[in-house]
């Protein structure tokens, strides 16, 4: 059991070695402040020195005279989708490993 008498009491400051100042409190204050001016200084600059042109380009526009015939297929229409709770009659396909079997941890490596 600990004796009560022999507890140190002392002010938060004497304990320190020095005072507190509160200096970590202002230097986020000011950093907050600064990255705000920051950023809505490069997002106003941004928006005014931008050059004419169109605002909004339509999907039509931007993909005019691209292809899509890689992507659709001819017989897309033709596709059946599967029905509800069909599972199909054939398993699904397994692809067996081909590799060499590991040697075992209790196999005599010849040393």
């Amino acid at each position: 059991m600990a004796n009560e008498q022999d507890e140190i009491h002392a002010e938060t400051d004497a304990a320190r070695a020095g005072s507190t100042p509160h200096i970590v409190r202002w230097i986020l204050i000011l950093s907050l402040f600064a990255a705000i001016v920051l950023l809505s200084l490069i997002w106003i600059t941004g928006a005014a020195t931008r050059g004419p042109g169109p605002q909004n380009v339509e999907y039509s526009e931007a993909a005019q005279g691209s292809s899509t015939e890689s992507i659709v297929s001819d017989n897309a229409d033709k596709l059946q989708a599967p029905k509800a709770g069909d599972v199909g009659s054939a398993p699904l396909p397994t692809v067996e490993n081909q590799a060499e079997p590991a040697p075992s941890p209790t196999a005599n490596t010849g040393n």
